[in-house]
């Protein structure tokens, strides 16, 4: 079932159940339909596996001798590492309270036994594509954060009516104030009518000098907002005259 390398395109899966042949019959489905295939028969077993091989999706046995898929889906949703991993239930039980107590311990979904094959493989592909999608996203808001975080411009977004929304570093630093001082108050000058072409501002090397004002058009959190762009233009330190 397993494989010596795996494609990072591959989607992987880990099966944990303590029935043998559920197991097979699972890992040759899924084999067969590109995913990358790991087993486990035991908490303890999946705990490892999940050490040497983070999958895209974790397929658990609700009940399972020693430690069943309650205490494990709560054990790996109390690891930072893996929290994130979505987990589908597989059980025979109808009991509506095995279902809520799977729900609350970090399952996304569950798979009935006796179980349906384009059941199983719509389930596995919708969530996997999810948590594929949720990286995704995740990877580009850091490296938006990155980028405002860093670059030397101040950025402020403000709202329809001169509230700031959004301050970046380098905007906080050329308002000689806090983030709470900043964020979510007036702003206090006519920039967003763009009255304004420059304004006075502390500079980096913590000097007074003097910052070009632009301001464009933009939706934040879909309503109407400007972003403004302070781009520091002094021509040498030390403090210019107001």
């Amino acid at each position: 079932m397993e494989k010596s390398s795996l494609p990072s395109s591959q989607p992987a899966v880990l099966i944990v159940d303590d029935q043998i042949q559920t197991v097979q019959t699972l890992a040759t489905l899924l084999e067969n339909h590109g995913y990358w295939v790991t087993c486990a028969l035991s908490g303890q077993d999946a705990l490892k596996r999940l050490n040497a091989k983070q999958p895209d999706l974790i397929l658990l046995d609700l009940f399972m001798p020693e430690m069943d898929g309650f205490e494990l889906c709560e054990r790996i949703k109390s690891n930072s590492n893996f929290q994130d991993i979505p987990i589908l239930f597989l059980t025979a039980s109808h009991d509506e309270k095995h279902m809520v107590k799977a729900f609350e311990r970090g399952s996304v979904d569950y798979v009935m036994k006796p179980f349906q094959e384009q059941e199983v493989l719509m389930r596995v592909n919708t969530h996997i594509n999810l948590r594929r999608q949720k990286i995704e996203i995740q990877k580009l808001h850091d490296q938006f954060k990155t980028i405002i975080t860093h670059v030397q411009d101040g950025l402020l977004v403000i709202d329809q009516e001169g509230i700031i929304q959004f301050a970046n570093p380098a905007a906080i630093h050329m308002f000689n104030k806090s983030h709470t001082e900043l964020m979510g108050h007036h702003l206090g000058i006519p920039i967003v009518e763009k009255h304004l072409a420059q304004i006075e501002i502390l500079r980096l090397n913590n000097t007074y000098g003097i910052a070009e004002i632009t301001v464009a058009d933009a939706q934040w959190e879909g309503q109407q907002a400007s972003v403004v762009c302070l781009r520091d233009i002094s021509e040498c330190p030390g403090k210019v005259d107001a």
